[in-house]
């Protein structure tokens, strides 16, 4: 089976909780079971959301708009005002009390913001030449009753964007519930040359309305892959292979698991290797650094040896591998980007069609690359529980505005008396 017959097979939405969730989590688990493996469910509690509509009507006329995750069903009238940049209600106290704003920018503050001004509702603009992207709420923001928001296309908001001063309705169509959304955890002993663990992970969870075949399928379908070598091939060292639901609704299904597993993975941690975005046919390729200037060296020399450039950095990344990072444990988050499936990521674009193997062949071979490397090596080859301290403002940001509520980093002292 070719990593891009797996993607196939996972073309469809795979929303977390849902039974497209729950559909693909047990392909995975045949899978497994073919490679002698077993998959082993960790489930948790969050809102979920069934993908529902909006429209909205101004001037007798209609356009379609697609709620936020977790906005629920309701009816918002009010005066339209258009902002190019959301900036500006930071600067003017209570200007758009009970407006509805219509703006070209996010911002991970903006969601408190809109409360303590009692904006009505919120409408965002999606990029040019594009579907209506797909964005959901945080938990804590649904928790604590944000602002309804939505999402329009760039030619729908050109023309709506006239009708600033006019009042416009916006209904809704959209269930919320409490629900489990599930990790699926498979572990692959080492023979025994040390207790290191090595993770690697990827997200199986997609937007509302998207297959999220580049975001991320394609990881998902890499691991399976990783399985099926390491199940013929057992390494020295213990792998872990995670695939996490969640991560389009805030990274829950990662945050449950480092909350869960936490004194393991204090203990037992050496590096966590992040699989997200892949398959653009003509793209290219990178890896994210989550650790040290040490690290990025090593790996990027490892995956020149094999015939593989890819461009490197320094930095924090959007993704599973920041609730690790509370706990200095590094990682290195590969991906594939700037083609025709990346383009469309978060819309019903998203699909196996804009896939293809020669697009998802040079992620894959870096990761079981350095997977073997790390899992073989006869000393382990990166310095664990080790970030750059330039990071550490960049991650409890990162957390803050992810989680709305004060993040806690459990970092080890640099000098011990």
């Amino acid at each position: 089976m070719t990593l891009y017959e797996l993607v196939k097979q996972l073309d469809f939405e795979k929303v977390a909780g849902s039974e497209g969730e729950k559909k693909a989590r047990n392909i995975f688990k045949e899978y497994l079971r073919e490679y002698g493996l077993k998959g082993v469910e960790h489930p948790f509690s969050m809102n979920c959301f069934t993908p529902g509509k909006a429209v909205i009507t101004y001037k007798r006329k209609t356009i379609k708009a697609l709620p936020f995750g977790l906005v629920k069903s309701g009816n918002e009238k009010g005066e339209l005002v258009f902002l190019e940049n959301s900036e500006e209600l930071f600067y003017q106290r209570g200007m758009y009390k009970n407006k509805i704003i219509l703006t070209n920018s996010r911002s991970a503050k903006l969601t408190e913001r809109l409360k303590e001004e009692e904006i009505q509702a919120i409408i965002y603009v999606s990029p040019p030449y594009r579907e209506i992207m797909s964005l959901n709420l945080r938990q804590t923001a649904y928790e604590n009753g944000a602002v309804p928001a939505f999402s329009i296309s760039y030619q729908d908001a050109k023309e709506l964007a006239k009708y600033s001063k006019e009042i416009i309705n916006i209904k809704t169509e959209q269930s919320t519930k409490k629900k489990k959304a599930t990790n699926l955890i498979v572990d692959i002993p080492g023979t025994g040359i040390d207790k290191t663990l090595t993770i690697i992970c990827a997200h199986y969870d997609s937007v509302a309305t998207s297959h999220g075949s580049n975001d991320n399928s394609a990881g998902s379908a890499i691991l399976l892959k990783i399985a099926e070598h390491f199940s013929l091939h057992r390494p020295l060292r213990d792998l872990r292979i995670i695939f996490f639901s969640g991560e389009e609704m805030g990274l829950l299904g990662s945050f449950a698991y480092a909350r869960d597993f936490k004194e393991e993975l204090k203990n037992r941690m050496g590096l966590l290797i992040n699989v997200d975005l892949s398959g653009d046919d003509i793209g290219f390729n990178s890896f994210v650094t989550l650790g040290t200037n040490e690290m990025i060296g090593y790996i990027d020399g490892v995956l020149k040896e094999n015939g593989l450039v890819f461009k490197s950095s320094l930095d924090i990344f959007s993704s599973d591998c920041m609730p690790f990072s509370v706990y200095e444990i590094p990682s290195v988050n590969i991906y594939r980007a700037g083609g025709d499936s990346g383009f469309h990521v978060h819309t019903c674009q998203d699909t196996a069609d804009r896939i293809t193997q020669r697009g998802l062949e040079p992620t894959f071979q870096a990761s079981l690359i350095l997977c073997e490397r790390l899992l073989n090596a006869k000393v382990y080859p990166v310095k664990t529980s080790c970030i750059d301290s330039s990071l550490r403002d960049k991650i409890e940001e990162y957390i803050f505005n992810s989680t709305q509520s004060e993040p806690k980093l459990e970092w080890k002292k640099k000098y011990e008396k």
